[in-house]
């Protein structure tokens, strides 16, 4: 028996070579699961939510509720695609002490619960308006929307429309973007990237990176430390991509074909410094004041996109824009806001 056995190898010599790789592979990916799982209980001792988690149907949203409600109304803060409440936390410090600040992170993201599919702008934003209800914190509200958070804060506004009194959109995402951005094939190659990131994070590859630096870079050493932990988690990743995979087919007509804003009070603003596709970026961001009547458009020169929330000299210039559109609302007559015909239907 022996001799046979001897007889297969030698015969197959590649065989028992081939195993070797596929063995240490393995090996490897078990140990770097056993690390990322010990690293992640690690951050969540390390690093409790700031906030509550709110039960928005079946599953809880985090809110980060700053400030006290003096003088309404109350701001509403919706971070980038795979980003979390810590990245507003420059922008939320410098309002909370006159208004009321919500810092929230969508499902699968911060410290939120996963939530079902599809991901589209409009089931996050009834996510959103569930768990504000069940939260006890009513409107009126200024949404504000940084990257793809500005869809969901327009779906929201459509949704909510009596209860939203003015916008703010922070380098917000256009739902047109991946169409007149053909090399991105409609969103699919970041969501293959970001399925690719949380394949690794889930592995704890992506943890010994430095995850995503440019969102981080400028913020509170404390917010700084809380978001390099949250994308170091496979979570964010894999929301993101389930985000960008319903973009097209649902958040692009759903945002595309809610109603016309009227006058209510719309902040917009975009940034200089673009890694790829400026030209395309800047058009789009020239075409986001048009969704109101009482507009302002400011360029914040010298500002990336990740940097116009988490560098303080930039974020200063979002609060205040903030600022501005809160005032704004105050002095506005209701009617004026209310009166915002449908354009198609959400």
């Amino acid at each position: 028996m022996r001799d046979a056995t001897d007889r297969a190898r030698m015969a197959h010599p590649a065989a028992g070579a081939a195993a070797l790789p596929a063995a240490l592979v393995a090996a490897l990916a078990l140990a770097g699961a056993a690390f990322q799982a010990a690293a992640t209980a690690r951050d969540r001792r390390a690093y409790p939510p700031p906030g509550r988690l709110v039960d928005a149907g079946g599953h809880r949203l985090h809110l980060h509720v700053t400030g006290e409600p003096q003088g309404r109304p109350t701001v509403i803060l919706d971070a980038g695609i795979a980003s979390c409440s810590a990245h507003w936390a420059w922008v939320q410090a410098e309002l909370a002490p006159s208004m009321r600040v919500v810092a929230y992170d969508r499902a699968g993201l911060g410290w939120s619960d996963p939530g079902p599919r599809p991901r589209d702008a409009r089931s996050s934003a009834a996510e959103l308006g569930r768990a504000l209800e069940r939260a006890g914190i009513g409107g009126p509200y200024v949404v504000a929307g940084h990257s793809y958070g500005g869809l969901v804060v327009r779906a929201f506004a459509d949704r909510y429309a009596d209860d939203v009194v003015g916008m703010v959109l922070v380098d917000a995402s256009h739902p047109d973007q991946w169409v007149r951005i053909p090399a991105a094939r409609g969103g699919r190659l970041v969501a293959w990237a970001n399925r690719l990131t949380g394949l690794l994070a889930r592995c704890g590859v992506w943890r010994l990176l430095d995850p995503a630096p440019g969102l981080t870079d400028g913020l509170p050493a404390r917010q700084a430390a809380e978001l390099r932990a949250h994308l170091a988690r496979p979570d964010p990743w894999a929301a993101s991509a389930d985000a960008l995979a319903a973009w097209e087919g649902a958040t692009r007509p759903q945002v595309n074909a809610a109603r016309d804003l009227g006058a209510l009070p719309l902040a917009v603003l975009s940034v200089t410094e673009q890694a790829h596709f400026a030209g395309v970026l800047t058009r789009l961001q020239a075409e986001l004041p048009r969704l109101s009547a009482n507009s302002t458009h400011t360029t914040v020169r010298g500002a990336t996109h990740e940097g116009l929330v988490s560098r303080r000299e930039h974020a200063l210039v979002v609060a205040h824009a903030i600022r501005e559109v809160v005032e704004a609302a105050r002095r506005a007559p209701p009617a004026a806001m209310r009166d915002r015909p449908r354009t198609g239907a959400l």
